[in-house]
């Protein structure tokens, strides 16, 4: 006869597939009913849908940190176990901030350890009731002794859960291996580049778009997909009777104009659209627009004017715009850990928050005809005015942000072209191949620039700052502290 615990098991794997037991993580799915194999703080509990919000967990329970209501806080640990392939899978579902804004700071997480309390690697609450999967990277420490444990570290008394189940090791998918598809070499004939030990930044000789940021010490690019590379918006907003006749969205796109003149001299490229300038609609209107690339100290400083000779004002403006962005990495799975990382706290004392916007996106902006969208305000939502996305594997980041931001009111703004599943799946939110057929995905950043310019007068867009560095949210607090003129 078989022993019991090896019965239990066999049962287990039978009646849920998924199931961790026959993977060397004892009572990975929970379905004991208990923590057998497991220590729990009093707010966990082993639960079967008693809230009734969660989907897509497997078999019948799983761990949910609420037993003691959402404010509550604690720990849910795994005992040691040996790790026999590259990752541990699991699913996982709650929040890691309200909304998944970020906002007032980051919690609930996972973590993969050593025995001695190292961390390997670490994965946050994906902002929803549905259990999705998750891959902690423990590659590097096959046959090593870990364990599992998931934090529960938000006081709130709303978006405070974090739900586990499914925990076993596993193999990467194929799709997380699958190497990132390079940029194709440099062809002077399509386009223009500028570089220099640092940065090598590529613009379309037929709209000047901005088609490749590469960082020469990783050889990470920021676009991926250069068909959804862009330049410059703005619009020229044109009055009526009312003030709610207005029609604000008179977009000027720079990826739609001809390019009338270029230059590369030394560490400056420059670009021009000498008019008349196009909006969407095809009409034209009576102005032109002149941007620069200087590199400078590692970086790259981007610059627009608009020579606007119109009646009507300078509205808001989108610059730089880049688009096209689908995470920093070689591997599928380095770009969906990708993090976006952004000020938070106060001027006086900034931190940083992050979320993986590259696996799940989640849309800010219920109403309009644009993509799923996240927009952040300067000084409003953020203490600084910038942006980045780090690799956390590599260990590298690269920031954008706006300078001379005084006298105006600026937005981060980021969005999902041409849209999302919406709620996440196995994959997190972006739309699959097969259902876009061919289609260019992306996420397209832009620092919009709210201050806008009288009619018939020259405007100049806030100026930008791009750089890559090493480190996550406390180099790039120090970067921008002192890169600021």
């Amino acid at each position: 006869m078989r022993p019991a615990a090896a019965v239990t098991a066999l049962l287990a794997a039978c009646l849920w597939p998924g199931a961790a037991w026959a993977q060397g993580i004892e009572n990975g799915g929970f379905e004991t009913g208990g923590f057998a194999g497991w220590t729990a703080d009093p707010n966990w509990v082993v639960v079967d849908n008693t809230c009734g919000y969660y989907s897509g967990w497997a078999g019948k329970s799983w761990a949910w940190s609420g037993g003691k209501g959402e404010p509550a806080l604690g720990v849910l640990k795994s005992k040691p176990f040996t790790l026999d392939k590259d990752a541990v899978r699991l699913l996982i579902s709650g929040w890691s901030s309200i909304h998944g804004t970020g906002q007032p700071r980051r919690w609930n997480h996972v973590s993969l350890k050593l025995a001695d309390g190292t961390e390997i690697d670490r994965v946050y609450a994906p902002d929803t009731t549905v259990f999705v999967p998750a891959y902690l990277d423990g590659s590097k420490h096959k046959g090593k002794s870990v364990y599992v444990e998931a934090v529960d570290d938000a006081e709130m008394a709303t978006y405070s859960m974090l739900c586990i189940d499914d925990v076993r090791t596993a193999d990467f998918p194929a799709d997380f291996v699958q190497p990132v598809r390079r940029a194709g070499r440099f062809d002077p004939r399509k386009s223009l580049r500028l570089e220099d030990e640092a940065l090598a930044i590529e613009a379309d000789r037929a709209n000047g778009s901005i088609t490749r940021i590469m960082d020469k010490a990783t050889g990470l690019d920021l676009i991926l997909e250069p068909r959804l590379a862009g330049s410059f918006r703005f619009a020229l907003p044109i009055p009526g009777k009312e003030p709610w006749q207005t029609l604000e969205a008179n977009w000027i796109f720079g990826r739609d104009q001809k390019l009338s003149g270029a230059e590369v001299q030394g560490r400056r490229l420059t670009l021009r659209w000498d008019g008349p300038l196009r909006n969407y609609l095809g009409e034209a209107y009576d102005a032109s627009a002149t941007m620069t690339v200087q590199l400078r100290d590692g970086g790259a400083l981007f610059e627009l004017t608009v020579d606007n000779r119109t009646n009507l004002p300078v509205g808001e403006t989108y610059f730089p715009v880049l688009g096209g962005i689908q995470g920093l990495g070689a591997t599928r799975g380095a770009l969906k850990a990708t993090e976006m990382v952004r000020p938070s706290g106060t001027a006086a004392a900034p931190a940083t928050t992050a979320a993986t916007i590259f696996s799940v996106f989640n849309n800010m902006s219920p109403f309009g005809d644009q993509g799923p969208e996240q927009y952040y305000g300067y000084p409003e939502a953020q203490p600084q005015p910038w942006v980045a996305f780090h690799a956390p594997k590599a260990d590298r980041s690269v920031q954008v942000g706006a300078l001379d931001p005084a006298d105006r009111q600026l937005y981060v703004r980021l969005e999902l072209v041409p849209s999302s599943a919406g709620t996440p799946r196995d994959d997190g939110n972006w739309p699959r191949p097969a259902e876009v057929k061919g289609a260019p995905v992306g996420v397209e950043l832009s620092l919009v620039d709210c201050k806008g310019g009288p009619a018939g007068k020259p405007y100049k867009a806030a100026p930008a700052l791009l750089k890559f560095l090493g480190g996550g949210g406390p180099e790039l607090l120090k970067e921008w502290a002192r890169r600021r003129p």
